[in-house]
Parts: structure tokens; sequence; C-alpha cells
């Protein structure tokens, strides 16, 4: 069976179709807040993950964002091939009633629906964020789209004459957020993209906050110089509308009410359009279709799919707007009220156990697929402890080759490719052992290729890290001017919590010691709402920093939701494939109808090319 059932329900059987491989892949920059504990791992997805349904990026050098004149209308552009982009006009300051100030260009993207908007199929679109605080959208739907859609889609062809009219197809939507990628104004703490370039490898070189005596000393300075740094932008500002104090999360909840609107603005011209330019019905239909496809104003509704920093924005639009919802699910879920109190206490209660199921998959699947595993599950244990010792006391020195200089391999460097590891088991736990394998006979150089692989997905296109702290910081409570014994002190609380990934979660808010602008608009509402139609949230049994009582704890607080167990290890479910996830998923999208309370689903493969249970 694809799923365990609990409680009194009854099991619903589904088809098991493959649309869901997409979700082996990772869902680049952008899945996760955890944005920056991903990022060096971004091209290696791209460059060795194979066997799997995704898409490249498309390419369009001809076409350039600047070309689109922003518009208060959804005005659609074609982009990238079969693609289309638009920049919507919105104000800098939602709560401004003068109808003057600044304004944002936000850059959207859509994959058009399989089938026309005056097609009674026609199901509107589904709006996609990838997480970060930070992530691209359009990055996203150029990179997933296609297999996003085949997940909420009907899963049979628009084209075949047996589908019924209740079937629906979607767009798929997304869009770069305020200070992010294709966004304009940017946000930027630094004068111009060499000195965010020196800046990143000078942190480098500092490793982990547990990499030296100096480390915590060292990065905490470098923390303090930061922020102040993006503060003095703010201070030194043409005008109060400068947009790092409008990119926090309850302005984009804003701009992605004023998106819905647009788009069904949209969808009422474009009607009137095919039906003026082509789409024979009769008089009567035509009618039906015009009333079916009318822009309601001020009541159109939502429809989400938003992934670990999504799931805050997600909960934060319900709280904000519980009347707008159609349909809204949250994926790898965050604890909301822990986001807001700037605390991130809430994350790493698994991750410890995620890091033990390593080395009981590891054992389980024996040394020809794992190359760590040794005589039983203690000794394989073991030898990664005693390797980050080794390499802590003597860092393992790396020859060039003929594809990288020389380099070294240090502690900092071995325990951040485990956490990259623990957010995506089923592509990293392999490489993962590998590589620690060579290390445990002292050699490096398969970890010195991989490091030179991933040190470009940190210089892409597109890559901000400055607007993940813009937001985060501005979204949670002031900590500017904390006593550094203080934070040293919460870092401490971290450890305890998880010593696999405590020393990285606690530079997630480090710069907002030195960081103090404040945002225009702070959220202060409650996350105890009656939403217009029930919530889906989803977790894994196994997250390493959006653990499954999140989504419990999220549930509760709105009424009618339900958590969707998957049984698997990772970051979001999209982290192991399961059909029976995604036919959930589907279902929601489809019906609104959500999986009986108490369902866990389980995964069709597990790390090692285990089977799935």
């Amino acid at each position: 069976m694809d799923f365990v059932q609990k409680g009194e329900h009854q099991p619903i059987q589904l088809s098991q179709d493959r649309s869901i491989r997409w979700i082996r892949k990772v869902l680049r920059p952008a899945a996760t807040v955890f944005i920056l504990a991903l990022l060096w791992t971004l091209q290696y997805y791209r460059d060795n993950i194979t066997g799997f349904s995704g898409h490249e990026s498309p390419t369009d050098e001809g076409f350039k964002w600047e070309s689109i004149t922003p518009s208060k209308q959804l005005i659609y552009h074609p982009c990238h091939g079969e693609y289309q982009c638009a920049r919507l006009e919105v104000p800098m300051d939602w709560n401004r009633t003068d109808g003057q100030g600044a304004t944002v260009a936000i850059a959207m993207i859509r994959l058009p629906a399989k089938v026309l908007v005056t097609d009674v199929r026609y199901g509107g679109p589904v709006i996609v964020n990838p997480g970060g605080p930070g992530g691209s959208g359009v990055s996203l739907v150029l990179k997933e789209g296609k297999d996003i859609q085949k997940t909420v889609d009907f899963q049979t062809s628009p084209d075949n004459s047996e589908v019924q009219s209740s079937a629906k197809y979607f767009d798929v939507v997304s869009f770069d957020p305020r200070g992010v990628n294709n966004t304009t104004p940017p946000f930027s703490c630094f004068a111009n993209p060499e000195t965010r370039r020196m800046w990143k490898l000078q942190s480098d070189t500092e490793g982990n906050l547990d990499s030296s005596d100096a480390s915590f000393n060292n990065l905490w300075a470098r923390a303090i110089a930061f922020g102040e740094t993006c503060s003095l932008h703010g201070a030194s500002a043409s005008e109060l509308e400068w947009i790092g104090r409008f990119m926090n999360t309850p302005p984009v909840v804003a701009d992605m009410v004023e998106l819905v609107e647009r788009h069904a603005e949209w969808r009422e011209k474009e009607t009137s359009r095919l039906l003026r330019n082509g789409v024979q019905v009769s008089k009567q239909k035509q009618r039906d279709i015009q009333l079916r496809n009318k822009w309601q104003r001020g009541e159109e509704k939502l429809l989400y799919w938003g992934f670990s920093y999504g799931s805050v924005l997600g909960a934060t639009f319900a709280a904000m707007q519980p009347g707008r919802i159609h349909r809204l699910v949250v994926d790898g879920v965050c604890d909301s009220r822990d986001y807001y109190a700037g605390n991130w206490l809430k994350n790493l209660q698994d991750a410890d156990s995620t890091l033990q199921k390593f080395f009981e998959y590891c054992h389980e699947a024996g040394p020809e697929s794992c190359p760590l595993a040794l005589d039983n599950l203690h000794a394989t244990t073991a030898v990664y402890y005693d390797i980050l010792a080794d390499v802590a006391s003597n860092p393992v020195a790396v020859p060039e080759s003929m594809t990288r200089g020389p380099d070294i391999i240090t502690y900092s460097d071995v325990h951040a490719m485990v956490i990259q590891s623990l957010y995506s088991p089923m592509a990293l736990f392999p490489t993962m052992a590998r590589l620690l394998a060579d290390l445990s006979h002292r050699n490096g150089s398969s970890f010195a290729d991989f490091k030179a692989k991933n040190l470009k997905a940190t210089h892409e296109p597109g890559y901000n890290p400055e607007a993940l702290s813009g937001v985060l910081c501005a979204d949670g409570k002031d900590i500017h001017g904390i006593a550094k014994g203080e934070y040293r002190e919460y870092w401490k609380t971290l450890r305890n919590q998880s010593q696999a990934v405590g020393d990285e979660w606690a530079t997630v808010r480090l710069p907002c010691a030195g960081w103090h602008v404040r945002p225009n608009w702070a959220f202060d509402g409650s996350f105890v709402q009656n939403t217009s139609h029930p919530l889906l949230f989803i977790g894994n049994s196994y997250d390493p920093v959006t653990p499954i009582r999140n989504a419990v704890t999220m549930s509760s607080g709105f009424s009618d939701s339900v958590v969707l167990q998957q049984d698997s290890l990772g970051h979001c479910s999209t982290a192991a494939p399961s059909k029976c996830t995604a036919n959930f998923v589907r279902l929601y999208f489809q019906t609104g109808e959500l999986p009986p309370l108490g369902t866990i689903c389980e995964v069709d493969e597990r790390p090692f090319g285990l089977p799935g249970v």
C-alpha cells in the first residue's frame, strides 16, 4: 500500500501515475530558508542527478525583463519559449492612502494551463513559492513548473475525449518577491557584485561558529559589519520609501492579493478576446462562459503551494486573508509564531534523528551501495565521528587536478556537506557516504571536486544573500544591540537541540544583531483562523529543519485543516518520491478534498536504492 491509515476512515484509492517524479529533484535556489544551507549543492544537483523528469531552465537570450514596461494591469508577454512574463506595478507602501509614492515592479512568470480560460476545465493559477526567504519564484517555475503542473493537473490529457468536465487544468504562476532577482527596485547591501563576491569569499574562510576558538568572535564581528552596512544603505536612501523597509512578509501578502485580483481581471479580458476572435459557441454558451470568468472584484481567492519559508508566507496569507483561500498547501512547515518572534528555536528537533537514519540506511544497504558501511551499525556510526575529529585537528591537503586548484578539506567543509545531505537524502546520501569513505583514508580529491563544482552556485545570476537577512530580520523581533554573550548562550541552546545542525542554524539570524532598520508594516495577527477552505499541511517524519510537529502545531489553529505526514527523510515532501503524497495533493487541488485524519504516506524509494516501506 502507498499509505498507512490511522483512525476510522477508509483509505482512498488513488491512481499511481508518475507525475510526482519531479519531487526527487531539488527546488533549486530557493526551496528553503534555508537557502544558505543549500546553495553549495545547487550546481551538484544540476550536474549530477539523473533519471528524473525535471527540465533544464529554458534559455531565451533575446528576452530582457527591462523590455517589459511595468503596469497596474497584468499584461503577459511571451518569454522563455512557452512561458509568459509580466511586471506588475504595486505600491511600495500598501498603507499609503494618497495614491502617491514609490512603486515596486513585481517580476512574474506563468506556465499557461493546457486549456484555454474559456474551457470549463480551466482551474486558474496555482501560485507557488520556493522558500528562502529570498528565493526566486521565476527560477522555480522555469525549472520545475512543468512537473508541478503535472502534479496538480488532472492526470489525463485534456485532449482525451473521455475526460469529464469536472477535471481541472491549472496555470502555474510565481513571482520574485520584493528585493529579489528580477523584481525592482533591487535590495543590496553592497556597492557592486565584486564587493559582494569578495565579502563572500572572506566569509567562507571563517568556517562555522565552532571551527576554531576565534571563529565565533570573527563571525560575530562580520555579522555586525554586514547588518550595520545594510542598515546604513537604508539611512542614506534619498526617500523614506526604501525597499529594505517594505520587503518583509506582510507587504508580500498584499502583493499576492493584488496578483490574484489582477489575474482575474486578465482572465475576464482574455475570455472576451477569445470569444471575439475565434472560439465558436452559441450565444447562451458565451454568456455562461463570461459569467463563469467574470472578475469578482475584491473577492477572488488564492490557490497556493508553498515550501519551507513559503509555509510562513502561506500561513500569513491565511491569517491576514482567511476569506480568500480556495486551496492552500504548505509543505515543510515552519512554526510561524516562532519565526515572527525571531527565535528560530522550533526547527532542529528532528535533525539529529535524520542523521541517525543515514547510518541506519547505510548499514542496511551495505558496502556495495554505501561505502562507509562497516560490520555493524555502531561501527558505521563511530567511523563518521572519527572522521570529523580527524579533519578538525588535521585538515586534508589536496593537490591540484586538471579541473581545479589545490585545496584543503576542513571540519567546516564536512559539516556543511552533511547538513546539505540531510536536506536531500535521496540525492546526497550516496555522495555523502562516498566522500566520507574517501576521507577515512585521508583522500580528499573527490571532496575537493565536489567543492569546486558547487562554488559556482553562489555566484549565479539572481543569487542575493542579503534578501534572506532583509526579510527575516525585518519579520522577527528587533535584536539589534544584543550582547555577544547572550548570543553565545543562544548558540549553545541550538547546539543542545542538534549537534549536526545547531552551529549552522545559529548563523541564520546572526546578521540581525547589527540590523537596526525596522519594517514599515509588521505582522501582528493571529494564526487561529476560520478560513474559506481548509488548509493542507505536509511534513516529513524526519525533516532536519521543519519537524513534523510544526505542521501539527500550525494546523491546530486553522479550522478543519489536515496534516499529511510523509514517512520519509529530508526537507519538504519534495525530498523523496511518493505517489501517495502526489495523489493527495492532486485530489486537494482538483476537488478540495483533504486526506483522512492521520494519513501517513509511504515513499516509493529510500536512499541508497532501498525500497520504500
